[in-house]
């Protein structure tokens, strides 16, 4: 039997940065970590195994970084955990024991009912890698893919495939592509790009059945109409893994996974939880979010790694804020905060700026992209709710520098008064910068009411 001071359940973003967290403040403590698979993978990678990345192998998550900072990697399925006895068995029999135990198990694929969703040639984005060796090779010999789900995976799996010539189709039952991130001008943005690259999209119906005999051959919808295809990829979002935690008597939402603290600290003394497993809250609505993000389960990694013993770093997460960027057919898009249509279901009062520019100057420089900004202010605070931007690569930057803005609850006037480094090859003009002019947008709406 082996014993540590630390033991981390789940080797994703989540666990990963939640040893290496522990390590820098705790030097001297023992830290394992457990996982089930041989080898991890970078989870935001996946959708890129299809033509971006010649190999499966070509997304995988080094191992270098546990070993540099001796965390000892156990890779071993977890079957049962005794919080009392603060004992952990393994599937190859063997037992290890801990001080403090934190959850980091990740997420599933959801399955959506669909008669003839368990076929030949049914695919789901799974963190497993030699499921998508499987799952690469049979869409590298087949012409016709559907997907099922619009949001930033699926939108993201039928890119790849447009490039690498297949004939896609995209089905989303909401009415907009990307609707949890972003509002429908957005959504709208990115089907008539996937068009352009010959996809057929479809929004604001769902599959009614996946049809063949054994293996697929053809998708039905609600509405009746047919379409042949060879294989089927459903990107319909995921859920939390919560039955470990509830085997072990944890405090868990169904839906949204296992309840945490602030300070990420479950319902059973000295378990903690972090990353897609558990169940976030929104920074600014304070309602439970489905988004799960790398990004969020670092941020919560960190926390919990440097307060398992003590409390040593006073800064509780404070909610997710769902800070999101994509590219699409050569287009970058992302998001931070609330859409329009977050606020209007919350009953926020809010005010939109927007600002359409470009970001070299002047824009006849080389690799001159156009950038649409739309920024949403709470009208009576001021303060910035949410931003969503269309441009290029420029637009992964400046979301996390709105993602700052809203964390520190920064106002309209705080942002208009920014000092700002431009560069004619590297930003917008000063006098064109976007953040500010969009900002500017709705502050001259405040002076016209």
């Amino acid at each position: 039997m082996k014993r540590f001071d630390v033991v981390i359940i789940g080797g994703g973003p989540g666990g990963v940065t939640t040893a290496l967290s522990a390590r820098n403040t705790y030097p001297e403590k023992s830290i394992a970590l457990i996982r089930k698979e041989k080898i991890a993978l970078i989870p935001c990678g996946i959708p890129y195994i299809f033509h971006s990345l010649k190999t499966v192998e070509d997304d995988i998550l080094p191992d270098k970084p546990l070993e540099k900072n001796q965390v000892e990697l156990i890779v071993d399925e977890v079957t049962d955990v005794n919080p009392v006895s603060k004992m952990i068995k393994l599937k190859s029999g063997e037992e290890v024991e801990y001080d403090k135990l934190v959850l980091a198990i990740g997420s599933k694929p959801f399955v959506p009912p669909i008669p003839g969703i368990d076929k030949d040639c049914v695919y789901f984005v799974k963190k497993d890698i030699e499921y998508l060796r499987n799952t690469k090779e049979c869409i590298d010999k087949v012409e016709r893919v559907a997907i099922i789900g619009g949001g930033f995976v699926g939108v993201e799996v039928a890119d790849e495939l447009l490039r690498k010539g297949k004939k896609v189709i995209l089905i989303e039952k909401l009415p907009s592509l990307l609707s949890l991130s972003m509002d429908e001008e957005f959504g709208n943005m990115v089907v008539e790009l996937m068009k352009e690259r010959g996809a057929e999209v479809i929004a604001g119906i769902s599959v009614k059945e996946i049809a063949g005999r054994e293996k697929v051959e053809k998708i039905v919808l609600e509405d009746g109409r047919e379409f042949p295809v060879d294989a089927v990829i459903v990107a319909a979002g995921y859920r939390p893994n919560i039955e470990l935690a509830e085997k072990m008597g944890i405090k868990v939402d169904r839906r949204f996974g296992i309840l945490v603290d602030e300070y990420m600290r479950t319902s059973i003394k000295d378990v903690f939880a972090a990353g897609d497993c558990t169940a976030k809250r929104h920074f600014l609505t304070g309602e439970y979010t489905k988004l799960m993000l790398a990004s969020t389960a670092m941020a919560q990694g960190r926390l919990a790694g440097s307060n398992l013993f003590e409390i040593k770093v006073i800064k509780e997460f404070p909610g997710a804020l769902g800070t999101f960027s994509t590219k699409i057919c050569d287009t970058a898009f992302a998001s931070v905060g609330i859409t329009e249509s977050d606020a209007k279901k919350a009953g926020i009062d809010y005010v939109v700026g927007t600002n359409e520019t470009v970001d070299r100057h002047p824009g006849s420089l080389p690799n001159t992209s156009k950038i649409f900004m739309k920024l949403i202010f709470a009208r009576y605070s001021h303060q910035l709710l949410g931003a969503q931007i269309k441009g290029g690569v420029s637009v992964g930057e400046m979301i996390n520098m709105l993602s700052v803005m809203i964390q520190n609850r920064m106002t309209d006037m705080e942002i208009d008064t920014l000092q700002i480094g431009t560069h004619p090859l590297l930003t917008s003009s000063p006098i064109a910068y976007p953040v500010i002019n969009a900002t500017v947008s709705a502050i001259m709406k405040w002076y016209k009411k």
